[in-house]
């Protein structure tokens, strides 16, 4: 029996409490902002998987961007005087207190389940970390910022990866179930727990869906845990709840399962389609458009010109490139002496900006570029700290490991550089071609 069920003269705090959490969570959980409901209209077929995830993770925030605990605050405060009215209004009966009870735990295991999904078929199909890009292996560790370093951490180890997808699915799939529901929260609590400490430590903006999810975590827990207590701690006979609603009471109360239907399909079926099609074909976080044949990889700067004057190599020139990274894509990265202006990443697994390889990354100026005629490439900056950072260059290639390149930068300065291609081996890579033992690493 429940804590509500064990007394038939309902205490008024216990009563308050139980409304305080419904108006609180449903607040936090319903979408009441017209942005989520035009993110759901924009929503396309190239786009599912990342849309689909802004879409679950979406909490109400009115300071900012994104959610906040001053948003929580706020509507914490909102809901505690619409539960103090509905428990002075309301009759005292502890069926309806249970029937409160169990709908609030519905909305809490298909809440929760709905984001796990999706998060746990990110990080199964390795989309939620990409694989770190060379730019990146060549970066010394001091210049990432926190949340970046985390994600490159996670990028270091897929296997690690796959399995907390696993465990999300697993507890996402334990969720759908009235039965099992208990066991899925068992996993998650201490899951997100870490999660909500690490968004914390590492600085990531996306703490209070972390927290969020541990919220609702709550309802489910706390219905059984008096029981769980006298089964672990206690070592007593335990029997499990036997209460359960009557749907038949409820017209159309037989067709829940259309619901259930409806949710396996577009939570596991559709978007673990999509998700597999993403790993196959493309990446959400780098540029689609394939770089140079055969140009990738690092290069040192043999030579350096600007208009007419030849500067040495120096440590501490900011006009002189030290090196250039080019991506199997169509980035190019320079490696300069100066203090780089760092981006702030787009939302969460966003892929409209494909932002992931120069946000919170310093150390290395980024472009992107597009080929003209007669060998000539154009170089953007996509942060948008530098509007104005572009180069024309012309490119030269007298045989596989140089480069030469002339043209002029924004500025109008005339540009001659030599680069000079260096056979570095990478072991992330070979670890991954290879494998461990054949290296002779031992796990």
């Amino acid at each position: 029996m429940t804590i509500i069920e064990q007394h038939p003269m309902i205490p008024s705090l216990k009563r308050y409490v139980l409304r305080l959490s419904i108006v609180f969570i449903l607040l936090l959980g319903i979408p009441l902002q017209l942005e989520f409901y035009r993110q759901l209209a924009a929503l396309s077929w190239p786009y599912l998987l990342s849309d689909l995830f802004n879409l679950v993770i979406f909490l109400p925030h009115f300071f900012g961007d994104i959610s906040r605990f001053g948003d929580w605050f706020l509507l914490l405060a909102l809901a505690a005087p619409i539960a103090g009215l509905w428990t002075y209004k309301d009759r005292v009966d502890p069926e309806r207190e249970a029937r409160l009870y169990y709908f609030l735990r519905v909305f809490a295991r298909f809440r929760l389940a709905a984001i796990l999904s999706v998060a746990g078929l990110t990080k199964l199909f390795a989309i939620f970390a990409p694989a770190l890009s060379l730019s990146h292996l060549n970066t010394p560790y001091g210049y990432f910022e926190d949340w970046k370093q985390l994600y490159l951490s996670l990028s270091a180890a897929p296997a690690y990866v796959v399995f907390l997808g696993v465990v999300e699915l697993l507890a996402s799939f334990l969720l759908v179930f009235r039965r099992t529901s208990f066991l899925g929260v068992l996993l998650i609590i201490p899951f997100y727990g870490n999660v909500f400490l690490a968004d914390l430590a590492y600085g990531g903006s996306h703490y209070p869906v972390s927290a969020f999810v541990v919220l609702l975590t709550l309802p489910i827990f706390f219905y059984d845990a008096r029981r769980l207590a006298d089964l672990v701690i206690h070592l007593d006979f335990t029997f499990p709840q036997r209460w359960r609603f009557d749907w038949a009471k409820v017209r159309l109360g037989h067709f829940r399962w259309v619901f259930k239907l409806l949710f396996v399909l577009i939570f596991f079926v559709v978007a673990g389609f999509k998700s597999y099609e993403v790993s196959r074909t493309s990446s959400l976080y780098y540029p689609e458009q394939p770089g140079l044949p055969g140009i990738a990889g690092k290069y040192i700067v043999d030579e350096f010109v600007v208009n007419g004057d030849t500067i040495p190599f120096s440590p501490d020139d900011k006009r002189r490139w030290r090196d250039v990274v080019f991506e199997q894509w169509n980035t190019l990265s320079v490696r300069v002496n100066d203090q780089i202006k760092t981006a702030a990443p787009a939302r969460f697994l966003e892929n409209h900006n494909r932002d992931y390889e120069y946000t919170q990354v310093g150390g290395r100026l980024y472009y992107h570029y597009t080929t003209a005629p007669e060998h000539v490439v154009l170089l953007k900056n996509p942060n948008p700290a530098y509007p104005k950072d572009s180069l024309r260059l012309q490119l030269l290639r007298p045989d596989s490991t140089h480069i030469r390149l002339h043209g002029t930068n924004a500025a109008g300065d005339t540009l001659a550089i030599a680069l000079q291609k260096v056979n570095k081996k990478y072991l992330l890579h070979e670890v991954g071609e290879r494998g461990r033992n054949r290296l002779g690493f031992k796990l």
